[in-house]
């Protein structure tokens, strides 16, 4: 197989997996590396790109095919983004971003916090901005888990999975993240699960689910401050560079690779990047499984949890 016809395999691929909802790929560096040297100088572009060192690498609308077929060329994404190619067919062009200009304004009532906790998930519920953005049959999904939480997970938002089972992380994602919690010591009802968005965004399709832009992560920060300060966990996880982004604010050349495995801070708190769950479904992989663990125990390390040696040696 030459070039061309393993780029249009690889097309076709992506074409495939966005057909069956699919919203990213990860990509390991390795593998970039490699792609950078088959491709030649359209690789060494590639690279380029992805350092942030050029413009944006966009693709013909069509470009014919090894066997002078006309194939669809549609952008799989109008540039390459670092740890993850988009492949849904959506544009942040397309969501009309003047409706979250103006977040809510909240403040806590008195009360314990279980009182503040019903008080705040019923200005989640009743948001009209938020309820104006659901797709059909869809919820708005606060979080959930133990107000007196250690160790508070944060991801982007819920997907179709979420909506069906009526809860954030309620489907493979969660049982995978359920699976994390436990290897830590934790059992999932004593950690806090939640979201930036706390509904699924907007999608022109009926199947799959597609990221939240910055403009309404920014809407809904106020909601995910709000619990943060009734939960007051010693840390933070941020799940992915989508959750990242909007905690850490968005920063086009901001690879996940270079700022998971350290500490930040978000709202006071001490914040750890890592992978999202998805990332190791889609990417089975030793490496990737250890690099999550390794965060895992710098979270364990930080709130004072006694590690075994068992636990140290985890995906080695």
């Amino acid at each position: 197989m030459n070039h061309a016809e393993a780029s249009v395999a690889v097309l076709e691929e992506l074409k495939r997996l966005r057909k069956e909802g699919l919203r990213e790929v990860y990509i390991e560096d390795e593998t970039l590396r490699n792609l950078q040297e088959s491709l030649g100088s359209y690789g060494s572009e590639l690279e380029s790109v992805s350092k942030g060192n050029t413009k944006p690498m966009t693709t013909p609308e069509e470009t014919p095919s090894v066997d002078n077929k006309i194939i669809d060329r549609s952008p799989v994404s109008k540039k390459v983004v670092p740890d993850q190619v988009q492949v849904q067919g959506f544009s942040q062009n397309s969501v009309d971003e003047t409706k979250f200009l103006s977040p809510p304004v909240l403040s806590l009532p008195d009360g314990d916090k279980n009182a503040q906790w019903k008080w705040l998930e019923e200005q989640v519920i009743g948001c009209s901005v938020a309820n104006s953005e659901l797709n059909e049959n869809g919820k708005i999904l606060f979080g959930r888990g133990n107000l007196d939480a250690e160790v508070f997970f944060c991801g982007e938002a819920p997907n179709e999975e979420d909506d069906s089972s009526g809860k954030v992380f309620g489907g493979e994602v969660g049982e995978l993240l359920s699976k994390i919690i436990q290897a830590m010591g934790y059992d999932e009802s004593s950690v806090y699960l939640s979201n930036i968005l706390h509904w699924r965004p907007k999608y022109e399709m009926s199947y799959g689910h597609r990221p939240p832009t910055i403009a309404e992560m920014k809407y809904a920060l106020p909601y995910l401050h709000a619990q943060l300060n009734i939960v007051q966990p010693k840390v933070v996880v941020a799940l992915g560079k989508t959750a990242t982004d909007g905690m850490l604010g968005f920063d086009p050349k901001r690879r996940l690779g270079d700022v998971r495995g350290i500490w930040h801070e978000f709202a006071e708190l001490p914040l750890m990047v890592t992978y999202h769950p998805s990332y190791l479904l889609h990417n089975p992989s030793k490496s990737g499984k250890r690099k999550v663990w390794e965060d895992m125990l710098k979270v364990m390390e930080r709130v004072g949890v006694e590690i075994s040696e068992r636990q140290r040696n985890f995906f080695l």
